[in-house]
């Protein structure tokens, strides 16, 4: 009796065990999972800034105006036109090469084939020296003239053309003030008879403008090369001569004298040379 019960209970359990796995399945399949989709992956809201392409910040393109500040040392062909030496030398004018040098402060501003400069530039000018001396029978004379000290403060506009990434040519000029101190120390004798002194000393000061144009190799983002060539020319100014003989003052004489110069610069531009310190 107790192996018949035995054996009924395999049985059941087996049947048991066929029936099981099936009831799982189908129960499964009866299962909406759909509503988890949502949960996973929330409806995302609408933005203002959905129409802005996400653009990495180095690579954005700023027309943000840029400070810069160039070095400048050049040659100055400079010519004086002074009334007493064109009437000892036969109309001739002072000529002299000078060197040059000073520096440019201002603000680049981006166009769509380069670039326009407005800058403030200061320089300096070496002295313009020049001495006559003569010796005959019947007179002698010994004339020198300087004009020293020569400076300009000039406000430009330079504007730039791209001919590619690296290479720029420009034209431009500016307008501003001058000047240098002119001086004269001459002696005049004839005939061992008469002796004359010839002497002025005047600081001039007077309006000044350049043109010029020249090209641009920039070497990296921030610094570039400049070689360029300007004609610069201060007003007519006048300058006193006075005329002594025997220590005493015989005369004296205002006439108009001119400087002008063409020069050849070479700069070095830094921009933004101070965004390092910030």
């Amino acid at each position: 009796m107790r192996s018949e019960i035995r054996g009924w209970f395999v049985v059941a359990a087996m049947a048991a065990a066929s029936i099981l796995p099936v009831a799982a399945a189908e129960s499964l399949e009866t299962v909406d999972l759909s509503a988890l989709d949502e949960i996973a992956s929330p409806r995302r809201q609408e933005t203002v800034w959905d129409d802005c392409p996400p653009v990495p910040v180095g690579l954005r393109d700023t027309n943000e105006p840029r400070f810069y500040l160039t070095g400048l040392l050049g040659a100055s062909f400079g010519t004086l036109d002074d009334p007493l030496y064109g009437e000892i030398r036969d109309g001739r004018s002072i000529n002299r090469t000078l060197l040059t040098a000073g520096g440019a402060a201002g603000m680049a501003y981006a166009r769509d084939n380069g670039q326009l400069r407005v800058e403030f530039e200061g320089r300096g000018r070496d002295d313009l020296t020049s001495r006559w001396s003569m010796s005959e029978l019947v007179a002698s004379a010994d004339f020198a003239w300087a004009a020293a000290d020569g400076w300009s403060t000039m406000a430009n506009v330079w504007r730039d053309v791209a001919i590619d990434e690296r290479w720029l040519v420009y034209a431009g000029g500016g307008i501003g003030a001058g000047g240098y101190r002119y001086s004269l120390d001459g002696d005049l004798e004839l005939a061992e008879l008469i002796r004359l002194g010839y002497d002025s000393n005047v600081q001039v000061a007077t309006f000044a403008w350049q043109l010029g144009g020249g090209v641009v190799y920039n070497l990296t983002e921030r610094m570039a090369l400049d070689v360029g060539y300007r004609f610069f020319a201060l007003e007519q100014a006048d300058a006193t001569y006075f005329l002594r003989g025997g220590g005493e003052s015989l005369a004296v004489a205002t006439q108009p004298q001119q400087f002008t110069a063409s020069e050849l610069l070479f700069g070095l531009r830094i921009y933004e040379p101070f965004r390092g310190w910030r």
